[in-house]
Parts: structure tokens; C-alpha cells; sequence
């Protein structure tokens, strides 16, 4: 009966531990932009797939915008990604991580309002509040929105998946004002 309960025990204590894990890991992402540690938010990021969920977004939204005139929407896909490609190029390194994360804003995009990306664990209650707002994806991935009390359409939705035994930011879904303003810069790329 001891060994059922101490085994018991500790199946409870590691599932809790791993539920907590990508909390702790965005915490500490949170905490290397805060001191603008380049080498840890590069351990912490996983840029190709950040660029991938950000071309994603930006692409999906400025083909709706596009009239494609009876172009497949593969090729028009493919043609969308190679203009896009200098709008990423700016996203997609440590600073401009840094940048999105620490105040919300993509640098030169004129005073977008958003809230800045940061996990906010100031009291159990927020605690709370964000571990139930956020979105599981089995067992390697979690979805969890920023900040938990903004608006739907204000809100960051930050995605970590599990590497190995690392939490690492793979994507991030972008409130409306900041995706309109990228497709206005894919835009004006393409002219």
C-alpha cells in the first residue's frame, strides 16, 4: 500500500511539474527581454518556426485582400512567401524579438497600440487565470494568450512546443492592428 501511494505521489508531482514547465519557460523568455539577453532568447526561440507561423498569418490575411484573378492559390502562395520575405527578414532576429516582446510594437510600425507580451505572474489569481486561458495542443505544444485580460482581437497568442526537455517559442499569433500593418508593409513590398 506504501509503494502504491509514494508511486502515487510521484506520478502527481511530475505531471504537475510538467504543466507548470512551459509557464516557467515563457517566464524566464519574459525575464531574458527584460535584460535583453540575446543568447538566451535565441536558446528560448525557435525563429524558423516562428517565421513560419508568422508568414502564415501575414501571407493568409494579404492573399484575402489580393485579387487573384484565377491564379491557383498554390502558385499565388508561393509568389506571396517571396515577397514577403524582406517584411520577415526584419521579425525574425533576436532584437526584433526583443522588441515585439518587450512593448508589443513591431519596430517602425508608427504607434500600433498592443500590450507588451509578458507573462504577468504577479498573483495567484493571474496565475490562475492564465494557466486556464491557455490552449493545450497535446503534449508538446500549449497555446497561451497575452496579455489573459485583453480583448480577443488585442491579444497575443504565444505558442511553446517541447524540444527535447526545452519549452521554446515557436509562433505568435498577432492581435488585428499589428497583422494589418504587416500586410500594409507586404503591400507596399510587392509595388
Amino acid at each position: 500500500m506504501r509503494w502504491t501511494l509514494r508511486i502515487s505521489f510521484l506520478l502527481l508531482l511530475a505531471w504537475a511539474i510538467f504543466m507548470v514547465s512551459p509557464f516557467v519557460a515563457l517566464y524566464d523568455l519574459s525575464k531574458a527581454v527584460e535584460a535583453r539577453d540575446v543568447a538566451r532568447i535565441t536558446e528560448r526561440v525557435n525563429f524558423n518556426a516562428l517565421r513560419a507561423s508568422l508568414a502564415r498569418q501575414i501571407l493568409g490575411e494579404y492573399l484575402k485582400t489580393q485579387d487573384l484573378g484565377g491564379l491557383d492559390q498554390q502558385a499565388a502562395s508561393q509568389a506571396g512567401a517571396a515577397t514577403l520575405n524582406p517584411v520577415l527578414e526584419e521579425l525574425i532576429t533576436p532584437q526584433a524579438v526583443i522588441d515585439l516582446l518587450d512593448d508589443g510594437q513591431i519596430a517602425g510600425a508608427g504607434g500600433v497600440p498592443a500590450s507588451p507580451i509578458r507573462l504577468d505572474l504577479g498573483s495567484i489569481e493571474n496565475a490562475w487565470r492564465t494557466f486556464i486561458a491557455s490552449e493545450s495542443q497535446g503534449f508538446r505544444a500549449i497555446t497561451i494568450p497575452l496579455p489573459v485580460d485583453a480583448q480577443k482581437d488585442s491579444q497575443f497568442r504565444v505558442t511553446m512546443r517541447l524540444r527535447g526537455t526545452t519549452w521554446r517559442l515557436t509562433g505568435i499569433d498577432l492581435p488585428a492592428p499589428l497583422r494589418e500593418e504587416l500586410i500594409k508593409r507586404a503591400a507596399a513590398a510587392t509595388k
